[in-house]
C-alpha cells in the first residue's frame, strides 16, 4: 500500500515538475512569448471595446480569416499546392449547413458540422480529381471549381435564391448584430482549435511528411510514400476547416448568397494576409490577418472600389522586398537581441 502511495507521489511530483519546466520554456523563448501576448490580447480585447460593436466586427472577421489563412497556408507553404479552391469550398459549408439547418429545422451547431463534413467530402472528391496537377494547372483547375460553384449558385435560383441567396437561422439565441461580444468568442474558440490542431499536426510525423513532400516530391515517393494520397489527405483536412468557417460564417449573418464565393473578396485577402505575415512560418499568416483585414476596412472607408488593387500592390511589395512576410522580420530581430 505503501509502495503504491510512493509511486502516486513522485509520478505527481514529476508531472508537475514537467509542467514548470515546460511553463518556464514558453515564457523564456521569446517566439512563445510574442504568441502569449497576441493571444492575451485577443481574449480581452472585445472586453475593452464592448460598447463598440463595430470594432468587434471587425475583430470576428480577422478570426474567420485566419481560419482560412491558416489552410491555406499549410496547402501551400507546406505541402507546395497552389490552390485557389477556398471561395468554392466556402460556398460549399455555407450553403450545406443552411440548407440543412432551413429544410431539416435543426439546430444551426447542427447544421455547421453537417457543412463542414460536406466541405471535407467535396475536398475528397476534388483532391482526387485534381492533385495529381501540379503547379499552376492545379491553380486553374482549383480555380475553375470556384468559379463553377459561384456560377451554380447563381442559376440553381429555385434552390439557392440565386443573386438573393436566402435567411437563416442566427448560430446563437441573439442576433449577431446586437449582441457581437458572442460571437466573438465562438470565433475565437473555432481559431483557437483550428490552431492548435493544425500546430500539432504539422509537427507529427504526418507534417515532416508535407514538408519533405513540398521540398521534393519525387525524392519523398521514391522512398516508398504515396504522394498523391498525401495530397488528397491535406485537402481534405484544409477543406473541413474552410467549410467549418463558411458554415460560421452564414449564421453569423444569418443569411447566405453567392457573394461568399467571390474570388476577389475572399481569395484576395487570404493571399495577402498569408504573404504579409509569411508563408510557410504558421503564426506568422495568423499575425498578417489582423493587420490585412483592419487594412482593409481602413480602405473601404477611404479607398473604396480601389481595395483589391491596393491589396495585389502590397502582396508584390512583400513579394519584392520581404518574402518571408513580417514573421521573418520578427524572427531576425529576435535572433539579434539574442546575439
Amino acid at each position: 500500500m505503501m509502495n503504491c502511495l510512493t509511486v502516486k507521489v513522485l509520478r505527481r511530483n514529476i508531472w508537475e515538475c514537467s509542467m514548470q519546466s515546460s511553463l518556464m520554456e514558453i515564457v523564456k523563448n521569446r517566439r512563445n512569448q510574442v504568441i502569449l501576448v497576441f493571444f492575451i490580447m485577443l481574449t480581452l480585447y472585445p472586453l475593452l471595446l464592448v460598447d463598440r460593436p463595430y470594432f468587434i466586427w471587425v475583430a470576428i472577421m480577422c478570426n474567420f480569416f485566419a481560419v482560412l489563412v491558416i489552410n491555406w497556408d499549410i496547402l501551400l507553404g507546406y505541402g507546395n499546392l497552389l490552390s485557389f479552391a477556398h471561395t468554392g469550398l466556402l460556398a460549399v459549408g455555407a450553403y450545406s449547413s443552411v440548407m440543412l439547418v432551413n429544410w431539416a429545422q435543426l439546430p444551426p451547431l447542427i447544421g455547421m458540422f453537417f457543412g463542414s463534413a460536406n466541405a471535407a467530402a467535396m475536398g475528397f472528391i476534388l483532391g482526387w480529381i485534381c492533385l495529381r496537377l501540379k503547379g499552376i494547372y492545379l491553380a486553374l483547375a482549383t480555380w475553375g471549381f470556384s468559379g463553377i460553384v459561384q456560377r451554380i449558385l447563381i442559376a440553381e435560383y429555385y434552390i439557392t435564391g440565386g443573386l438573393k441567396g436566402f435567411p437563416t437561422s442566427f448560430l446563437l439565441p441573439v442576433s449577431s448584430f446586437t449582441s457581437p461580444i458572442y460571437y466573438y468568442y465562438v470565433s475565437l474558440l473555432i481559431l483557437i482549435i483550428c490552431i492548435l490542431s493544425t500546430f500539432k499536426l504539422i509537427n507529427s510525423r504526418y507534417g515532416l511528411l508535407l514538408t519533405a513532400m513540398g521540398n521534393d516530391e519525387i525524392a519523398l515517393a521514391s522512398l516508398g510514400v504515396n504522394v498523391t494520397w498525401l495530397k488528397i489527405s491535406l485537402f481534405t483536412i484544409s477543406s473541413f476547416w474552410i467549410g467549418l468557417a463558411g458554415a460560421f460564417y452564414s449564421h453569423l449573418l444569418g443569411y447566405v448568397s453567392p457573394a461568399i464565393a467571390d474570388f476577389a473578396t475572399m481569395m484576395v485577402t487570404v493571399m495577402a494576409a498569408t504573404i504579409v505575415g509569411g508563408l510557410g512560418t504558421f503564426f506568422g499568416p495568423i499575425i498578417g490577418t489582423f493587420i490585412i483585414y483592419p487594412l482593409i476596412e481602413v480602405i473601404r472607408v477611404f479607398g473604396g472600389a480601389n481595395q483589391q488593387l491596393i491589396l495585389v500592390i502590397v502582396i508584390l511589395i512583400f513579394l519584392k522586398f520581404l518574402r518571408n512576410g513580417l514573421w521573418g522580420l520578427v524572427r531576425i530581430l529576435i535572433a539579434k537581441q539574442s546575439v
